[in-house]
């Protein structure tokens, strides 16, 4: 954990502290304390005239790719067939792939992450360690969601099936590849402990049972974890109805419907997030909001992988509270949440002139983004006694050819916002980025390493190609034949 900073000031020429709620307030003085702010109060001279400042942004859903997964052939397709690509990566040590991750992020005006670790080792405690130990480095909070899966590693539900589609010579290197035996769901649940109780005295960093989704957790799995989320009070991230083809599986798997289900076993509470539900029906949604669950919409990652567009007018329309969330796939793989609000904007606007979401509706995702990482209540706006998260812009360059007087800043933000005109980024009263440049890493060092690596592979790189695509095609075959809704070989 950081050590505490002595109490601290600054003035600024325009603060938004409920961005859309609120108009903006000029020449004003932030004081901080501990973390904390302290004092929002009128100044007469503003050090910083051509700042504006904001809360820090939320990153609700994400996976920690430094490396975008299209440099190393991981081509933008179905999710389905794009998932065994991730195995064409040229090996990056985690905690540089998560520290260029999370500082593009930051660079992006992201004070809190929610990283969805995807183990590329045995290893996975150090793994995860070293996501921390990214998080710490750059800077900002993190909530870590140990992944957890038992089942359908290979597809959702009849892996002999599938690997009848494949060529025999192929079989075994699929399975020791993709296929790996699963954890019993109590060393799952031990290890979500052991890690919470390594990192338990860093207050930035909160540790969450992630289920990776139904179609890859056998109900024992779920209801265990659904169990020790309501004994511990500790948050719980998922992957829910992403795609077509799990919405099909869900139906066929869980006649009285899988939202129901999950319900049942006590998963559905305020503690839960989802990701994605994309194919959530208006019935679900109005229980998910009855429960108080979060959905995290993951925009550019769902156009990327063919899985659909998010119904976040119906969320909001319905009382869920939505977050946003980058997935580690932004439309232009550079972690610019700023860039990616706008896009959730535009997209999710009625046609013509009937528009019934605000400006409001899409900043306050970033307030429930920080409950999705956080599981507090203190971050996500500006005033006293809220956390000092605090994203500065340079208004100045935002507004160098815009009309005076004649637009209101927080329109502005979502107008022209890019991490480009990001100055500055405080978190818990801690500075992460001055200048546009993140001050805890060096990140263009890493950087350079990491580019050493995929421009120099390991043969491994270009030789498992050709596997990986004999595996897709096989996976092409599977979800056309439909035998993801098959109970038995007689269905």
């Amino acid at each position: 954990m950081p050590n505490p900073l002595p109490t601290w000031s600054k003035s600024v020429g325009t603060l938004l502290s409920h961005p859309g709620d609120q108009p903006p307030q000029h020449q004003v003085s932030l004081t901080v304390n501990d973390g904390v702010i302290q004092a929002i109060a009128p100044a007469d001279l503003a050090d910083h005239p051509d700042w504006l400042a904001l809360p820090a942004l939320a990153n609700a859903h994400d996976h920690g790719r430094g490396v975008a997964p299209f440099v190393f052939g991981a081509l933008d397709q179905a999710l389905e067939l794009w998932l065994p690509s991730l195995k064409l990566s040229p090996s990056v040590p985690v905690y540089e792939s998560a520290a260029l991750a999370m500082a593009r992020m930051a660079r992006g005006g992201v004070g809190s992450v929610m990283h969805c670790h995807n183990p590329a080792s045995p290893n996975v405690m150090e793994e995860m360690l070293q996501v921390c130990q990214a998080a710490r480095d750059v800077g900002v909070r993190l909530g870590l969601a140990v992944s957890m899966n038992d089942r359908n590693s290979l597809s959702y539900g009849h892996t002999d099936r599938l690997l009848n589609l494949i060529p025999e010579s192929d079989r075994s290197a699929v399975e020791q590849l993709w296929n790996q035996p699963p954890r019993s769901p109590q060393e799952q649940l031990q290890l979500v402990d052991d890690l919470a109780a390594t990192c338990g005295d860093d207050d930035r960093i909160t540790i969450q049972y992630g289920p990776r989704g139904p179609q890859w957790c056998s109900p024992e799995l779920l209801e265990a974890i659904a169990e020790a989320s309501a004994n511990t009070g500790r948050r719980v991230h998922m992957h829910v109805l992403e795609t077509r083809y799990q919405r099909e599986w869900a139906d066929a798997h869980y006649p009285q419907g899988l939202i129901t289900y999950l319900d049942e076993i006590g998963l559905l509470s305020p503690r839960l997030t989802i990701a994605h539900g994309i194919w959530l029906t208006p019935a679900e949604m109005e229980r998910l909001a009855e429960r108080g669950v979060i959905v995290s919409v993951n925009t550019s990652s769902n156009l990327r992988l063919r899985s659909g567009l998010a119904p976040y007018r119906q969320l909001v329309q319905s009382g869920v509270p939505a977050a946003f969330g980058l997935d580690g796939m932004a439309i232009n793989d550079d972690d610019d949440a700023l860039k990616e609000l706008r896009l959730n904007y535009h997209l999710h606007a009625e046609v013509g002139m009937e528009q019934s979401l605000t400006l409001s509706h899409f900043f306050r995702a970033h307030r429930y983004g920080a409950t999705v990482v956080t599981h507090r209540q203190d971050i996500g706006t500006l005033e006293p006694g809220m956390a000092a998260d605090i994203l500065m812009l340079n208004r100045a360059a935002l507004m160098a050819d815009v009309v005076p007087d004649l637009c209101d800043e927080a329109a502005l933000v979502m107008a022209r916002g890019a991490s480009r005109y990001v100055d500055s980024l405080y978190v818990a009263g801690h500075p992460v980025v001055s200048a546009g440049q993140v001050v805890g890493i060096d990140e263009e060092a890493i950087a350079a390493d990491v580019r050493h690596a995929l421009t120099h592979p390991p043969d491994r790189v270009y030789s498992l190609q050709p596997l990986v695509q004999r595996y897709q095609s096989a996976l092409t075959q599977f979800y056309r034949q439909g035998w993801h809704q098959k109970h038995s070989e007689d269905d």
